[in-house]
């Protein structure tokens, strides 16, 4: 992609974006803990997100003025909960900063993005350090940087997002009660994880990844149920509509009434936030001035306890991670189905560095990890994590995708790192694995003749059969084995693979071994048309 946006680009950033953020939204609601809670965070900010893009598609907006607009429109009108309505002053700041572009270059994201934090800082009363402001300043400043030397949009987005994280996982250290919950701010990590999904579409796409939460070096949840604990009331939000209204005046009237008061808008249409004892007094003092919409009313003491629950569920339960090296969408879903807790993209011809794996063992939130490298090269790389490390970290050496399955099948989140280990180990090497390619030049292997641009079938990583068709390889390396003791095929058809083809291959092998049951799944995997497992 050009290092240039223009508006329909634009709309599909804001889209995409949101898209990665609905992946990390049950693990950012399980951050939430600051001001106080306030109704799940994650799941605030993509209906926010979902209300901005609606907005976009009524107007049928095409330039980068009109798609801003519409998104700083439609996610105040939709905004939920404190970190929504800070989001839709984000948007609104971002879509002034843009106002007279026809294309947006890295100074002018860098500029919008200063104008969008000094939105977001003047909607609060009472502006708070340590949450999604200081990222959304922090990454903005970063931006300004970049672009000072001229760098383009995609140079300028990765600093801002790189400040955004560093930002992020320093909130802690600016609030005392997130360091005592042991997390970070959950605003400010839905807001890097649009930002980061930003940058993913520039530069091409996820590629089936998942966001990952970040989580530091912190403590784990201290707090308790006391009857002691302080009484927060109820998150109280609401849409004031009228004629001439004032946000100042709102601001100054509904200031004493409660706390964490966001009050934004226009004359004409004015999004309400507050925390307050009494939301009658307050939904009755504004309802003279105008018609009230979209009310909420959530009583915050209920879901500081569910809060408190749920931390220390989730802290007894949380023993042992894995994490697997997978690359392919469709494997990386199949991955996570099956209860892996980060995965490090890699493979063949794409082997990820130490630090690589290095991040994802310090991200995750247990202090056992399993890593399956699923590639024989990679298994040396992994090995040298295991020295860099505070956790216990062991390494089952999986040569192959479906090696790694199996393996994970066998897989208890609440069994001990002991017995996983013993059991995913013994169960990987019961699995065999046939890869189909098309040979890129004439060689000889041990005895097999292959010829430049046949297709070759590999059995566990050893060229085994050669042919001019999918099938007559796929037939030639299945011959080989001892198919007695297996009675599943799982075939994983590639990125450039279509289903029509795929479909094809498994109605082969069904008349071929009619006594085998046989599922097809779409991989994603480059390089490999097929990828078989035998079990």
């Amino acid at each position: 992609m050009a290092d240039t946006l223009n508006g329909l680009e634009l709309k599909e950033m804001f889209t995409a974006a949101t898209n990665w953020l609905e992946k990390l939204v049950p693990e950012i609601n399980a951050l939430n803990v600051y001001p106080v809670p306030d109704g799940d965070c994650g799941t605030n900010m993509l209906f926010t997100m979902r209300a901005g893009l609606a907005e976009i598609s009524r107007t049928g907006a095409s330039t980068i003025s009109s798609v801003s607009h519409a998104m700083a429109r439609g996610s105040l009108m939709g905004a939920r909960g404190n970190s929504g309505v800070i989001l839709s002053q984000i948007w609104r700041g971002l879509a002034g900063g843009l106002k007279l572009k026809n294309l947006i270059d890295g100074k002018a994201w860098a500029d919008s993005l200063s104008e969008a934090s000094r939105s977001a800082y003047e909607s609060l009363s009472n502006p708070v350090e340590g949450t999604i402001l200081t990222v959304i300043k922090d990454s903005a400043n970063a931006a300004y940087a970049a672009a000072v030397t001229q760098d383009g949009l995609i140079k300028v987005l990765e600093k801002s997002v790189d400040a955004a994280r560093i930002s992020l996982s320093e909130t802690p250290n600016l609030l005392p009660v997130l360091k005592e919950a042991g997390v970070v701010d959950a605003g400010g990590h839905g807001f890097f994880t649009l930002l980061e999904g930003a940058l993913l579409y520039l530069k091409g796409g996820t590629d089936g990844q998942k966001p990952k939460l970040v989580i530091g070096n912190l403590p784990a949840v201290q707090s308790s149920l006391s009857n002691e604990e302080k009484a927060y009331g109820y998150c109280t939000q609401f849409l004031l509509t009228g004629e001439e209204l004032s946000v100042s005046e709102l601001r100054k009237s509904l200031r004493d009434m409660g706390k964490s008061l966001i009050v934004v808008g226009d004359k004409k249409t004015v999004r309400i936030h507050i925390h307050t004892i009494e939301p009658d007094k307050v939904t009755k003092f504004a309802s003279v001035l105008g018609t009230l919409k979209d009310i909420d009313v959530h009583d915050m003491d209920e879901q500081h306890k569910d809060f408190l629950l749920m931390h220390r569920d989730k802290e007894e339960k949380i023993d042992v991670s894995v994490i697997a090296v997978v690359n392919g969408s469709g494997l990386a879903n199949v991955f996570f189905d099956l209860g892996v807790s980060a995965i490090v993209p890699g493979g063949q011809t794409m082997n990820p560095s130490t630090m690589d794996i290095l991040q994802a063992v310090e991200a995750v939130p247990s202090e056992n990890v399993i890593i399956l490298p699923n590639n024989k090269n990679i298994i040396p790389t992994a090995n040298q994590v295991q020295n860099l490390t505070k956790k216990r970290v062991s390494v089952i050496p999986t040569m192959s995708v479906p090696q790694g399955v199996t393996a994970l099948v066998v897989f208890s989140p609440e069994a001990n790192f002991n017995n996983n280990l013993c059991n995913m180990t013994e169960a990987y090497t019961t699995v065999k694995t046939i890869e189909i390619t098309s040979s890129t030049r004439t060689m000889r292997y041990d005895g097999l003749r292959i010829k430049a641009g046949q297709v070759i079938g590999l059995l566990d990583g050893k060229p085994t059969a050669a042919a001019d068709t999918v099938e007559d390889v796929i037939f030639g390396v299945l011959s080989g084995l001892d198919l007695l003791s297996a009675s599943v095929i799982t075939v994983y058809y590639g990125e450039n693979t279509g289903l029509t083809d795929a479909v094809t291959v498994e109605k082969f092998i069904r008349k071929k071994y009619p006594q085998f049951e046989v599922e097809t799944i779409n991989g994603g995997q480059p390089h490999y048309n097929y990828i078989i497992s035998v079990e």
